[in-house]
This record gives C-alpha cells, sequence and structure tokens, in this order.
C-alpha cells in the first residue's frame, strides 16, 4: 500500500493528451464539410430543390408511410420474428409531409405574397384527382426544366397553381429561411428540433451528397469519414453488419443490427455467470501475463504467505 494521487495523475494526462490532439489537428485537421442547408441547394441546384418540394407535394416522400414515430402506418415497420418494437411507443413525432413541409410554409409567405395566397386557395378548393394530374404533369416537366436568373422554367401545360407554389418554395430556400419555416409552432426561444429540415432533403438531395463523398451505407456510410481520414470507429461493430450480402438489403437490417449487438453486449455482461464460458479466461491463460511478476516471486518461493496477504504478521519485538 502507498499513497496515490488519482486526480492529479488524471489531470497530468488528460493535459497530455489535449496538448497532442491539438497539435495533431493543427497539421492533421479532420475534413469539415459544410452543412446542407436550404439555401445552399436552391441556389446551386434549383431543379432537385423544386423536384424536392414537389415529390413531397404529390405524397411521394417515402415518410408518407414511413410509421411510427411519424404517422400510424405499420405495414413498413421493421419486424423480427413478427415483433416491431418500433409501435411499442406510438406516433411521437405526427408528420404529414405534404402538409407541414411545403403547405405550412408557403401560408407563412402567402401574408405577404398575395399570389402564393391565390395559388394556395386554389390547390385546396381543388379535387384530389386534380391535384394528382397538376403534380403529376409537374414533375414530369421538371426532367426538361431549364434555369433562368436561378428560377426554374418548365415548358408550356396545365399545372394549376403549382408552379407559383413551387416558385414560393424556392424563394424560401434563397432566402434561408427554409429551416426556420419547417420548425415546429412551439414558440420555444431556441430551436432544438432540426429533424423536419433533414428530413425535408433526406432522399435525393442528401443522398447524392453522401454518395459523392463515400459514406451511403455500403460505403460503411457514418463510420467512414469525409475523404481518406477515419470515421468514427467505435461503430464499426455495429456497423459491419450492413456490409453482410442478404442483411444489406434486407427491409429490417437495422432492426437486426440492433439485435445482434445487443445479444453480445448481454453475453459480455453476464459472462461471469454464464457456465463455460467463465471458464475461457483460465483456458487462455491471458491473466498469467497480467500478473507475471506474482508467478514469478511464486516460482522463487518468495511469495507472501496467507496471513502476510491477511496483514495479521505478529510484529517481532
Amino acid at each position: 500500500m502507498k499513497p496515490y494521487d488519482l486526480i492529479r495523475e488524471g489531470l497530468i494526462i488528460l493535459g497530455f493528451i489535449a496538448v497532442v490532439i491539438i497539435v495533431l489537428a493543427i497539421f492533421w485537421p479532420p475534413p469539415d464539410y459544410p452543412t446542407v442547408r436550404g439555401e445552399d441547394v436552391a441556389k446551386r441546384q434549383p431543379v432537385a430543390y423544386v423536384k424536392t418540394a414537389a415529390d413531397i407535394l404529390a405524397g411521394n416522400s417515402s415518410l408518407q408511410d414511413y410509421g411510427p414515430p411519424y404517422n400510424p402506418d405499420t405495414a413498413n415497420s421493421q419486424k423480427l420474428l413478427g415483433i416491431s418494437p418500433i409501435t411499442w411507443f406510438g406516433v411521437r413525432q405526427p408528420l404529414d409531409p405534404s402538409k407541414d413541409f411545403i403547405l405550412t410554409p408557403l401560408s407563412r409567405v402567402a401574408v405577404f405574397n398575395k399570389d402564393i395566397g391565390a395559388a394556395l386557395s386554389a390547390w385546396e378548393a381543388a379535387s384530389d384527382d386534380a391535384r394528382a394530374a397538376w403534380t403529376k404533369a409537374y414533375i414530369a416537366a421538371l426532367d426538361k426544366a431549364t434555369v433562368v436568373d436561378g428560377n426554374v422554367q418548365v415548358a408550356k401545360g396545365d399545372y394549376g397553381p403549382v408552379p407559383v407554389m413551387m416558385a414560393g418554395m424556392l424563394d424560401l430556400g434563397k432566402a434561408g429561411l427554409l429551416e426556420g419555416a419547417l420548425e415546429s409552432n412551439d414558440r420555444q426561444p431556441y430551436a432544438l428540433d432540426t429533424s423536419r429540415a433533414l428530413l425535408f432533403f433526406q432522399e435525393d438531395v442528401d443522398a447524392s451528397v453522401a454518395d459523392s463523398l463515400d459514406m451511403t451505407g455500403s460505403q460503411w456510410g457514418i463510420t467512414h469519414e469525409a475523404g481518406n481520414h477515419p470515421g468514427p470507429w467505435w461503430l464499426w461493430p455495429y456497423a459491419i453488419w450492413y456490409q453482410i450480402p442478404g442483411l444489406n438489403t434486407n427491409p429490417n437490417a437495422d432492426l437486426i443490427a440492433i439485435v445482434i449487438m445487443l445479444v453480445f453486449f448481454l453475453i459480455l455482461f453476464f459472462l461471469p455467470l454464464i457456465p463455460g464460458l467463465n471458464r475461457i479466461p483460465r483456458w487462455i491463460g491471458f491473466y498469467k501475463i497480467v500478473w507475471r511478476d506474482w508467478y514469478a516471486s511464486t516460482r522463487s518461493g518468495s511469495a507472501p504467505s496467507a496471513r502476510e496477504k491477511r496483514g495479521s504478521v505478529p510484529r517481532r519485538k
């Protein structure tokens, strides 16, 4: 037994590691890819921006039937052995993509723009068949769209109020107001939930950006940093299951990966109590390497006795 200042030791190690990290970051900084913002997409790729908005308005977004926590449709919920844990918690973030992502933001702009207000009124008064025909024709026309002075131009056709609505969404993005318009109406002093802004571009735009950075699911996704830099290696045990043929195309891959990692965790957690497995350390014998000084003293015959270990050896006079 001897005195040991654990706090001082920890602070010394912390200071040393901090210096090493700062020095390495100065000479070899990791890539810092900028956030994909609505403003950037609207200015640099206006056609992709408008196509995303038009698909959402038409009900083509994958969020329409995603299921919990956004809507009650459980047909596509991930299941394993017939069990779907995501349905246990129900709809916690109710979401209607066409309304929350398009109509509600445009209704805020309509206060200042009467043309958008008239377009919204025409949209609300139209039948479902008319809306479907307008959006289908407009989305098809976007394949040959041109950009003139930052605005998307399509061939003449019967699109109803859709072009005016999409022009309003594009202006909203150019002004850098899309993210704010998508936030919920909780009236909090700070916007802490950015899920809607992330979901808006989740399909085509974000997918193309991830592909350009080699960060899609087939490219190890979030465990692969942009460029040649290593990503969060501690996520590899989880992400590796997505690279296995058959599992990487399974619609329930997320749930299967979680269950596999949970089983591994439980095995490690209860390892000392599992018969047979708890004998593995003795079979391997690695502990003899860790405590090699004690075993060396045992072989030399100078190992402390049981009484000495307990500290009950009587003092000599």
